[in-house]
Order: C-alpha cells, then sequence, then structure tokens
C-alpha cells in the first residue's frame, strides 16, 4: 500500500509552473534593434518579451515596419506580445486625451495581434513627456479600456549606455543579475526595462543582454523563474490573489480533493493557475480530473510527481478538482 503523504491538500502555486519568481522583459518604442537581435534570441530560447509600440509613429496598420510586429506576434504567440504605448507617446495631462490616445492605439494593437477587441493589455507609461494625472485617474482611465499598468521598477531596473545621462542604472549584466537575485529573494515579481539594444537610442549592450536571456533560461529550467509578459503575470496575480481554493473530502480512490472559486472574469483573466497536490512519495505521475461548475464536459490530465510533490495547470474557473 502507497505510504500517505504527511499533508494531503491541493494548493495554488505563487507563481505558474510553481516557479520561485516571476520576471518580465519590457522593450519599449519597437526600435529596430529589438525586432531585428531581441526577437530572434527570445525565440530561440522560448523566452517571452513585452513590446510596447506607439501605432501613431507609423503612416498605417500597413506599414511595413508596424505590420512586421502584428506578423510576429501572431506567429509566435506567447513569445512576442504587444503592449501599450500610447498613440505617439504623448504626455498623460487630461483623461481625455489619455483615454484617445489608448483607444486608437489599443483597437489596432489588438487587430495585429489576433486578439478579441476586448483582450486586456498591458500600459507602459511613455517618459521623457507631461505626466499631470493621478496615479488614480490614470488606473481608471486605464480600467475603462481593458489595460493595466505594467509592473512598476525603479531605475536600477532600466538597461542602458553607462554614459547616458538619464536616471538609468542597469548597464551590464552583473547588474541585471541582481535584480534576478533580488526576486528569487523575495518571491517577487521583477522587470528589465530595454530600448534600444546593440544600437537605436538608450542602447543596452547586445552581449550583455545576450547574458541575461541565457541566464533567465538558466534559472527557468531550475524552476527558480517565470519569464512572463507583463499582461499574462499581472492576470495570474489578479487571478491567484482572488481565487480560493476549499479541500473538501476525496472521493473513493483519490488522493486529494479540492473545490477551486474564482473572482475575475475568465473570459478575461484566462491564465492557467499552476495548483500544487501532495501525494504518495513513490508515485512518479498522478491523473487530476477538473469538472467545471458551468456544467462545461470535465477534463483529465497526467501530471507529474516528485519526491510526493505533483503540479499541474488549470484555467480559471470554478471547478470540482481530484487527483487521483
Amino acid at each position: 500500500m502507497d505510504a500517505m503523504p504527511e499533508r494531503n491538500d491541493i494548493r495554488i502555486a505563487r507563481w505558474q509552473g510553481a516557479a520561485t519568481a516571476a520576471v518580465s522583459l519590457y522593450y519599449d518604442d519597437g526600435t529596430d534593434s529589438a525586432f531585428d537581435l531581441v526577437v530572434p534570441s527570445l525565440v530561440r530560447r522560448r523566452l517571452t518579451g513585452t513590446f510596447y509600440l506607439c501605432c501613431g509613429w507609423y503612416k498605417g496598420p500597413d506599414d511595413p515596419k508596424l505590420a512586421r510586429w502584428g506578423a510576429l506576434a501572431r506567429r509566435h504567440p506567447g513569445i512576442v506580445v504587444l503592449g501599450e504605448h500610447t498613440w505617439g507617446h504623448g504626455g498623460g495631462t487630461s483623461a481625455e486625451g489619455l483615454a484617445d490616445a489608448i483607444a486608437r492605439n489599443g483597437a489596432l494593437l489588438r487587430e495585429m495581434s489576433g486578439l478579441p477587441p476586448r483582450a486586456l493589455l498591458s500600459f507602459g507609461r511613455p517618459g521623457g513627456c507631461p505626466w499631470t494625472l493621478s496615479r488614480e485617474e490614470e488606473a481608471a482611465v486605464l480600467a475603462a479600456h481593458g489595460e493595466f499598468l505594467r509592473h512598476d521598477f525603479g531605475p536600477e531596473n532600466s538597461g542602458g549606455p553607462a554614459n547616458f545621462h538619464r536616471e538609468v542604472a542597469m548597464h551590464t549584466f552583473a547588474d541585471a543579475a541582481a535584480i534576478l537575485d533580488r526576486a528569487e529573494q523575495d518571491g517577487g515579481w521583477e522587470a528589465l526595462l530595454f530600448h534600444g539594444v546593440g544600437g537605436d537610442w538608450i542602447a543596452f549592450p547586445a552581449s550583455e543582454h545576450e547574458r541575461i536571456l541565457a541566464e533567465i533560461d538558466r534559472r527557468r529550467a531550475e524552476g527558480r523563474l517565470w519569464c512572463g509578459a507583463a499582461i499574462a503575470v499581472h492576470k495570474y496575480a489578479a487571478e491567484r490573489d482572488a481565487a480560493r481554493l476549499e479541500t473538501v473530502a476525496a472521493p473513493e480512490g483519490a488522493l486529494a480533493a479540492a473545490r477551486l472559486s474564482v473572482a475575475t472574469d475568465p473570459a478575461l483573466f484566462d491564465e492557467p493557475l499552476t495548483l500544487e497536490a501532495d501525494v504518495p512519495r513513490d508515485r512518479d505521475s498522478v491523473a487530476v480530473e477538473t469538472a467545471p461548475a458551468d456544467g462545461a464536459p470535465p477534463s483529465s490530465l497526467r501530471a507529474p510527481a516528485v519526491d510526493g510533490l505533483a503540479r499541474f495547470d488549470v484555467p480559471p474557473r470554478a471547478a470540482s478538482i481530484a487527483v487521483r
């Protein structure tokens, strides 16, 4: 008979994949160097970047330099993710002006990416322009248009050349690695911001950037980091914080069972939640059965188990879950 685990419950992991921490890669302004150098490296490593575009800088949706970003987002979903940077990198001096700038830009970004009209977007506030709206005013405009301010970061998270005169402090691989260390120590979410990489403006050294991607890839493989798009990490955190997982009596033959309830809208907040379940230590896999509360057909999957712990992803919807 299998030895039962000391614990017998199911839990929501802090981050997707049960990673220790999360990191997002931001690339502002749609630079040529991001297209030419960054995207191929991300695709090769299957890492994710959020590219914040100002569509008003181009001649229209058919402008080849804009259309190429939409083509990449559709070809590499989950790797190349487009973010909101306002229509023309303008300031935020009125709610009406900001609403117009993000409504126009956001509609085109969603269309280019092949996303539904109501899909949520990450918003990156443009720098170097006047911004007098309060955080509350800004948040209200963004919420009305299905957008969320990207994760906060300080000068130490902003990449650029060592002789750059603005407040940027991430000049080398070592600077970035220290930020990744901090994320793991805190179990939190950090972001690394770039503009040009090896060229264009506020250029971060291309060789150091490549070292950063290799390091993130290594830590991800070890289960230490989740490299997620800004909007994906935002969704996961919102779902996790608004969800409740209640342990219930396991049905006959099951190792554990729980009831998942959510307060977020599954039509908009659709990032899979990672669950962890205690199982007998001699099991190398378990069957996971999910029965949605809305009457949709049940589903099942086989989840690997290591050292008495099984991990698996479920949709962020109300459901009953049994591990066998």
